[in-house]
């Protein structure tokens, strides 16, 4: 012992009190690198799922504005052919009004023709 009272620290104590920490030490650092391939992963996890909601939320977003574009643009066609039909039907009423009077326009202009051939008109 030494004077002071303390106990003398061999060398086998003390290279095994060095293996020691350097175990503790080896251990601490590969736990502290588990840890941090632990929060890398759920770091990534967290960014994928961030990336997925996003990219789900625009899809539905642009879903929803394609469906109402849709929407807009049936009831445009569907305004265009009712306002269509209703223009044939004014045409066709137009139409039949002057077929006869075509009829007549059409006959008279031969019969005249004809007389004017045929020299009956005198």
């Amino acid at each position: 012992m030494k004077p002071s009272g303390e106990r003398s620290v061999g060398k086998a104590d003390t290279l095994l009190q060095v293996r020691d920490t350097e175990a503790k030490a080896s251990r601490i650092i590969e736990e502290a690198d588990e840890k941090q391939k632990a929060i890398l992963v759920a770091a990534r996890r967290e960014a994928i799922e961030k990336y997925q909601a996003a990219e789900a939320a625009i899809r539905k977003k642009t879903e929803a504005a394609i469906s109402q574009e849709k929407a807009s643009l049936a009831a445009q066609r569907s305004d265009s052919m009712r306002k269509g039909t209703e223009e044939a039907a004014k045409l066709m009423a137009k139409a039949k009004d002057r077929i006869p009077k075509a009829k007549t326009h059409i006959r008279n202009h031969f019969e005249r023709t004809f007389d004017a051939a045929t020299g009956t008109n005198e």
